[in-house]
């Protein structure tokens, strides 16, 4: 499991890198892509405030998260 969690995250936030870079628009807050301990910190907190926007266009990264807090935010908001 770790290794997908890792697998995942690491492609996600070499994404948010890349895109921080082009000044690209991106539903994480581009502050994310100041460090790994950053980025977790705005998934985590995209998860919980805006779960379906984030299941929408990073759908494995909501996965792992939901896993990992063993949540489901954006079910619970009703979708």
């Amino acid at each position: 499991m770790y290794r997908a969690w890792a697998r995942i995250l690491g492609r996600e936030y070499q994404v948010l890198l890349e895109a921080a870079a082009a000044d690209r628009p991106t539903l994480l807050d581009k502050y994310g892509a100041t460090n790994p301990a950053e980025f977790f910190a705005v998934v985590t907190e995209h998860f919980f405030e805006q779960p379906q926007q984030l299941r929408e266009q990073h759908p494995e990264l909501y996965e792992a998260l939901k896993l990992y807090y063993g949540q489901d935010p954006a079910r619970i908001d009703g979708n």
